[in-house]
């Protein structure tokens, strides 16, 4: 399950960098851009509370 975790977590981080890339061209920021920006922040501490500790 960690190492699920931490792939998903990985994949997640390159989508981040390809909508971070799409955003530099805009003068706006998306919303789903901010949601997900959200999201994954929620994920990386849960990540990290969670399986630092062990």
């Amino acid at each position: 399950m960690k190492w699920f975790l931490f792939i998903v977590q990985i994949i997640l981080a390159i989508f981040l960098a390809f909508f971070a890339y799409k955003q530099m061209n805009q003068n706006h920021l998306d919303t789903w851009f901010t949601v997900f920006i959200v999201f994954f922040f929620i994920f990386v501490v849960w990540y990290d509370d969670r399986y630092q500790k062990n």
